[in-house]
């Protein structure tokens, strides 16, 4: 029997994975480089051999496209008008990761009608059964549609640089999951630090402030370092990864994405994908209702 329902997940999904790891990229504001690190960590992981489903949640603002130069036709418009399916819109980008493009006409998933959001969140989990990663671009800021998309990851990265309006920000950001959606633990990333010691002073500062007032364990996921080939590789549209693999930016973006891996089997998973995706749905809905 359970050989049975083996073959018609198979058939239904695709090869299946025991273990999805989803993980949420965010930050309390834009500009920090959170599109350009989760692009390339996407791709690092795929060059150590994981399957990478990369989903671009930032409907107002898609970018993910851009840092890795690859020409869409269809997005999720085209899902949500009922004339794609969700894996006839996906891209394949640098060592074969899938990437769900963000709908330009859509300015909010919770703008959309009840049953089109149920109808994306099962799409996408029935797909992400098939890779090893699930990583979510969300939008800047603490916005409703940040807030959705980080409550349905197993876990968070919040992406920082070594200013104080990142750190406010960023900090605004954490006590709102941690108050609202009851998260306990998030990971921070500093970006565009000038050197190994700011970015550890950075992380510090924001740690000992989340430590004194929110229930919050924050770890630290590595550092990237302020490198002018960034911008070079933008302005290519090629990840930095693959334009320029011995730049400092790139040796730093792959050993993030090496300790993430490591975390691999050991990952906290706060539950099934579909599990929180429903959750969530239904919890918004609630809370129109009432």
């Amino acid at each position: 029997m359970n050989d049975q329902a083996s073959t018609l997940r198979k058939q239904r999904y695709g090869t299946m994975k025991e273990h999805t790891r989803v993980i949420s990229f965010t930050s309390g504001k834009g500009g920090v480089g959170k599109t350009h690190s989760v692009s390339n960590i996407a791709v690092s992981l795929a060059e150590q051999g994981r399957s990478v489903l990369l989903l671009d949640a930032d409907l107002g603002l898609a970018n993910v496209d851009v840092v890795l130069g690859i020409p869409v036709r269809e997005t999720l418009q085209n899902f949500f008008q009922g004339n794609r399916t969700l894996k006839e819109i996906l891209l394949e980008g640098p060592d074969g990761i899938q990437i769900i493009p963000a709908a330009s006409g859509v300015e909010s998933i919770l703008s959309l009608g009840f049953e089109q959001r149920s109808q994306l969140l099962q799409a996408i989990e029935e797909i992400a059964c098939e890779f090893d990663y699930l990583l979510i671009d969300t939008p800047a800021g603490i916005g409703s549609d940040v807030l959705f998309f980080n409550s349905a990851s197993n876990e968070i990265v919040c992406v920082v640089a070594p200013e104080p309006t990142s750190l406010t920000d960023a900090y605004a950001l954490i006590k709102v999951l941690s108050r609202r959606f009851g998260e306990r633990q998030v990971n921070i990333l500093v970006n565009n630090a000038a050197s190994e010691a700011e970015a550890s002073k950075t992380f510090r500062s924001l740690a000992d402030v989340v430590n004194e007032k929110l229930f919050v364990q924050l770890r630290y996921a590595g550092w990237i370092p302020r490198d002018a080939a960034v911008r070079q590789a933008i302005t290519a549209r090629r990840p930095i990864v693959k334009e320029f693999p011995s730049s400092p930016a790139s040796r730093a973006l792959r050993k993030v994405s090496e300790t993430l891996d490591g975390d691999f089997y050991q990952s906290r998973v706060k539950g099934g994908m579909q599990l929180f995706f429903r959750q969530l749905v239904e919890a918004e809905q609630y809370g129109k209702a009432s």
